[in-house]
């Protein structure tokens, strides 16, 4: 039986080099292919190449008339179109020359599933700052496909579900404008809204994500995440936890107590700045810690690295409470796996190492104020 699939490229520049490479991809027999270029510039003069492609029936271009976010574009690539399924695909990547083969032969194979997760992965990482993403484990939703035969959410960048599964489930304008957590909740609401069944895993239908800026260091984009993702929680409950402070949550309750008591005990400003740089000792020595687990050697460096993601990362979902005065975002955790079951306050090796540096330091505190 013949199906149809909507490809939808959300795009703000159209770059050639890797678009007509996508839209120039062999179509599946008995399998309608329509491919919706959503340009979220309006200033955008499309590129003669694409331009000639575009014959609103087997390719269509839309150009928003504002800069709508990455929520909103994608929206309008689903309303446009009416394909039995949807298959969202970034606008920088290279795929398969099979790709659509390979997502059309499963659709037609397994057409009960809720939609299929695709591969992506990255080339070998040409910095240090690269190396510290790869370790942090940052992009590992990239690599769900490889690792397992079902997941609960997958990457925008190269996943395919069914428009009967999608509903009106859309992607929340709640979010930032320049992405971070909407599409993780809106995998999850298409999740839960049929009977909590996960996505089917494709490693076979694979992509290549380019690093961003070649791999240069750029920190803004994981605060950003942090910002974006500071929303899960609190519009997901079900998934939400909490657990003992991070570092930037710490620092931050640190430097509160320390602005109220200095105004009537002074010296409570060396006790601040002292469990300051017991919280980023503590940090630095379980990123350590993560960096050898993960990594199978030792690097100080990449260490260090880690820790800084880690922090601007945290950070970022720190503020994104804090500027809509959530405080009851601190210690607010949120189950990426989509695991509903309420892990409280659990421990592991990397918080016990942090709870004893803790505890060493305040008994060496208190020695330190009795002699």
């Amino acid at each position: 039986m013949p199906i149809s699939i909507d490809v939808i490229i959300p795009s703000f520049r159209l770059t050639p080099a890797t678009l007509l490479p996508i839209l120039k991809l062999g179509r599946p027999a008995d399998t309608l292919i329509r491919f919706f270029l959503i340009a979220d510039n309006p200033t955008l003069v499309p590129d003669a190449g694409i331009a000639a492609l575009v014959d609103n029936e087997t390719v269509s271009l839309i150009i928003n008339e504002n800069n709508l976010g990455a929520s909103a574009t994608r929206n309008r690539g689903i309303e446009a179109g009416k394909g039995d399924w949807i298959l969202f695909l970034d606008d920088d990547i290279e795929v398969n020359p099979d790709l659509l083969l390979t997502y059309a032969t499963a659709a037609q194979q397994q057409s009960h599933e809720i939609g299929f997760i695709g591969l992506v992965t990255m080339p070998p990482a040409p910095t240090a700052f690269a190396r510290a993403v790869y370790a942090n484990g940052s992009m590992a939703i990239f690599g769900a496909a490889q690792h397992n035969e079902y997941f609960a959410w997958g990457a925008s960048a190269n996943i395919m579900v069914k428009r009967s599964a999608l509903g009106d489930v859309r992607f929340s304008s709640a979010y930032p404008k320049t992405g971070g957590g909407e599409e993780v909740e809106f995998f999850l609401r298409i999740r839960a809204q049929n009977g909590f069944a996960n996505y089917r895993c494709l490693p076979h239908a694979h992509a290549e994500h380019p690093w961003w800026n070649n791999g240069r260091a750029d920190y803004t984009r994981f605060y950003r995440y942090g910002i974006g993702n500071s929303y899960l929680a609190q519009r997901n409950p079900a998934y939400r936890w909490y657990d003992f402070l991070n570092t930037p949550e710490t620092l931050f309750c640190i430097v509160v107590a320390v602005f109220v008591v200095h105004f009537f005990y002074r010296p409570v400003v060396n006790y601040g700045l002292f469990f300051i740089a017991i919280s980023l000792f503590a940090e630095y020595i379980t990123n350590i810690m993560r960096v050898r687990r993960n990594n199978k050697k030792l690097s100080f460096g990449t260490a260090f690295n880690v820790m800084r993601l880690r922090l601007v990362y945290e950070w970022g979902t720190l503020i994104g409470n804090l500027k809509r005065f959530r405080l009851a975002g601190m210690g607010e955790r949120f189950s990426y796996d989509g695991s509903t079951k309420a892990r409280h306050f659990r421990l592991n090796r990397y918080k016990i190492v942090k709870l004893a540096i803790y505890t060493l330091a305040i008994i060496a505190l208190v020695v330190y104020r009795q002699r």
